[in-house]
Parts: structure tokens; C-alpha cells; sequence
């Protein structure tokens, strides 16, 4: 079971890595220029991509760009705490 959470922390966090990049990667246009890339880095973050920018109400993007990365680990510290719960459980 540990190795599963391993792997599921890793590709959550790569997958949200990708997600994050694209984001500035379109906006500089390296990448084609999409008004819509920010959209599978809010669906990753959710509920938390939603909460964040709410609470400090802000039109900076440099703040709701960190917002972002901050909702996504907050999600991957859920998924570490859950795997390690399960591995709790099932020693028990």
C-alpha cells in the first residue's frame, strides 16, 4: 500500500505540475495561447481552487497563480493523509 500512495502522490504532483506550467507557457506563447489553460489546474485544485481566491479577493495574478499551487498541495497532503490512514487501518 505504500508503494501505491507513493506513486499516487507522485503523478498527482506531476500532473499538477503540467497543469501549472501550461498556464504561463500560453500566456508568453511558447505553447499555442489558450484563454482556457488555467481550467484542468482549477479542476485539480478543487475545492480549495475555489475557497483560496475567495478569501483574499484579489486581482493579482502573481497571488491567484500561488493560490493555485497552494490548493493543489493542500489536495496532495489530503492524499498523503488518507494513504497513510489506510495503512494505519489495515495494520490494525
Amino acid at each position: 500500500m505504500r508503494r501505491i500512495g507513493v506513486w499516487l502522490i507522485v503523478l498527482y504532483g506531476l500532473v499538477s505540475a503540467l497543469a501549472l506550467a501550461a498556464i504561463p507557457l500560453s500566456a508568453a506563447g511558447w505553447i499555442a495561447p489558450d484563454p482556457l489553460s488555467a481550467i484542468p489546474a482549477l479542476l485539480l485544485g478543487l475545492p480549495w481552487s475555489v475557497l483560496l481566491p475567495q478569501l483574499l479577493d484579489t486581482q493579482s495574478v502573481t497571488v491567484n497563480f500561488v493560490l493555485l499551487a497552494l490548493a493543489m498541495a493542500i489536495n496532495a497532503a489530503l492524499v498523503w493523509l488518507l494513504v497513510r490512514a489506510v495503512r494505519r487501518w489495515r495494520r490494525a
